[in-house]
């Protein structure tokens, strides 16, 4: 059995226990990967810490030439990683090989990035500027979802910045990561990337470690309260991006032939497993009935099955927990009096964490299937009657990751849109792939702080306002 190692300074690290990572549709081993200890992590956290007193934090040009070597690197062998990807995760091969890429065109954007130099105020007696400083070593935990891309929504502006990292991969999808990482052990410095591997123990001594100044978390909003409260005594920076709900409002004057597919995709796609995924759908009662039969009719089509079969559009769930999480709020949809149109069953022949995408309507807004993160393939479609009541029914929840407004008017979808209650917000689209020039964030129960665009880059980084008097002392 092919086993992986974790990367700490630059080097292969040695490890005493490993476990399984299985495929999720098959359930078959498809490597091993080590259990970090505390002692291990200790070990990640100070070579990191050595990495971030060198050079490499004050060198801006040679840090943006190696992360240029890193995206061409992590290019040249994208099959292989892809491959990796959609075994561990599920997700169908196409889809893997689209993450990489997006991985190798945020690194390469960071590679390509200068400093924005920022003035707060010039006169002839001094000026005042603002100076970029790195935090110093930060904790990067990663979620099983989308491994690769959330990775590289934090690990490239952090590296940019001139912080060092020490990653933490999610237990079910720690393959790609390590397989990534020592792919670029021989172009980065020693310690400036490190890794460490596990479950939730680990993870919570990396949060509560005094060597890690900062931790950015993606993952749910009960485990993101519990590393605010751990990071709490030691006022350590955060970046939180937790669950979601986004709803999508769809106006009487859409067209639903035209929408339906593109709002299939933004709901289903990685079998939902997608923090700003459209979760609830409320479709203006005018064409409520079309909508509901036209998501029906492309959900009994959609093929699902392992990822690396080619016909595949869609694979299983990542985990058992997952899968029987949305079999919960099925269950309990129809114990409510929910219509299931299409979907909700497993897939013959397989013993893996599968369930086919589901299309309901017939519940209420206190529904679990509405109120909760489902995070998985069940779209629940609700009708609405005005506009005003759609964005005070998708306001009401907790969350406030995405929202988006689906209309033929884009003036008034905007301005309805710029009145929900969340950070990312679409007209006649939702959930775009991450654009390194654009922030991402959430609000409430979504968590706060940024990725990616100049809020991302302030997140990694310390700005000092350095006061000039241009007066001889």
């Amino acid at each position: 059995m092919q086993a992986y190692f974790n990367l700490v300074g630059g080097l292969s690290a040695s490890a005493r226990d490993f476990y399984d990572v299985k495929n999720p549709a098959t359930l078959d081993v498809v490597a091993q990967a080590p259990i970090s200890t505390v002692d291990a992590l200790d070990d990640a956290v100070a070579a990191a810490n050595a990495a971030a007193r060198g050079t490499w934090a004050t060198d801006l040009p040679a840090r943006k030439a190696m992360l240029a070597q890193c995206a061409n690197r992590i290019e040249s062998c994208s099959e292989e990683l892809a491959n990796i990807l959609s075994l561990e995760q599920g997700k169908p091969l196409a889809a893997a090989r689209g993450e990489i890429a997006i991985a190798v065109r945020l690194i390469r954007y960071y590679a390509q990035k200068d400093e924005d130099k920022e003035t707060l105020r010039r006169r002839a007696s001094g000026y005042v500027d603002v100076v970029r400083a790195p935090i110093g070593t930060v904790g990067l935990i990663v979620p099983w979802n989308y491994p690769i891309t959330i990775l590289m929504m934090k690990l490239a502006p952090a590296l940019w910045a001139g912080n060092t990292v020490v990653i933490k991969p999610a237990p079910s999808t720690p393959l790609t990561t390590l397989k990534l990482c020592a792919q670029l052990a021989d172009i980065l410095p020693g310690g400036v990337v490190n890794t460490v591997t596990g479950g939730g123990e680990i993870g919570q001594a990396l949060v509560e470690h005094a060597g890690i100044r900062k931790v950015s978390f993606t993952g749910s909003t009960p485990t993101g309260i519990r590393v605010m409260t751990s990071a709490a005594p030691m006022l350590k920076r955060l970046t939180l991006e937790l669950g979601g709900n986004d709803a999508g409002i769809v106006c009487h004057d859409a067209d639903v032939a035209a929408i339906a597919p593109r709002i299939f995709a933004n709901a289903f796609t990685n079998a939902g497993q997608l923090c700003c995924a459209i979760k609830r759908l409320y479709v203006h009662r005018s064409i409520f009935d079309p909508m509901v039969e036209k998501l029906t009719e492309i959900a009994s089509n959609w093929r699902v099955g392992p990822g690396l079969h080619p016909e595949t559009q869609m694979g299983p769930l990542n985990n058992a927990a997952q899968r029987d999480h949305v079999r919960a709020l099925l269950d309990d949809a129809l114990a409510h009096g929910g219509t299931i149109h299409a979907g909700g069953d497993s897939l013959d022949g397989y013993a893996g964490y599968f369930l086919k995408p589901a299309i309901v309507s017939g519940v209420s807004d206190a529904s679990r299937l509405v109120k909760e993160e489902q995070f998985g393939p069940a779209l629940p479609v609700l009708p609405f009657d005005t506009v005003d009541e759609a964005i005070e029914r998708a306001n009401a929840s907790e969350f406030g990751l995405g929202g988006s407004v689906w209309s033929s008017d884009v003036t008034a979808a905007a301005e309805a849109a710029a009145r929900l209650e969340a950070v990312n917000l679409y007209v006649n689209q939702h959930a775009v792939p991450p654009d390194p020039e654009l922030p991402f964030g959430g609000m409430k129960a979504s968590g706060f702080g940024y990725e990616l665009g100049e809020w991302g880059c302030d997140d990694f980084s310390i700005r000092k306002v350095l006061n000039v008097n241009m007066e001889v002392a």
